[in-house]
């Protein structure tokens, strides 16, 4: 019951269970105890290049502009209704480029 704490006395319906015993783990030793993971070619290029000064503050800057919303994000239906009306224009050109090509023949 939400505002009751086993200090309340209000109820014989409230206990207090103990906790249960401490149970040994299945789980192998390198499951629990796993080895630290391996530096790869790619950490040491990367821990290399950001030890140039101003590198962080571009990484910084590629995340962010990354992470921005985009324009299909902003605006979902017009993009939408846009891409559409290229397709079909895109799709007509093709066709009558290839009605005209056979022409030719």
């Amino acid at each position: 019951m939400p505002g009751r704490h086993d200090t309340d006395t209000r109820g014989p319906h409230v206990t207090v269970r103990p906790e249960p015993p401490a149970q040994p783990s299945l789980l192998p030793d390198w499951m629990r105890n796993p080895p630290p993971p391996r530096v790869t070619l790619g950490d040491r290029v990367t821990a290399t290049l950001l030890r140039v000064p101003g590198a962080p503050g571009i990484r910084r800057a590629w995340w962010t502009w990354r992470d921005r919303q985009r324009l299909h994000e902003r605006f979902p239906n017009s993009f939408k209704i846009v891409a559409f009306f290229v397709s079909w224009t895109l799709a007509l050109v093709l066709l009558l480029g290839a009605y005209g090509l056979v022409a030719l023949l």
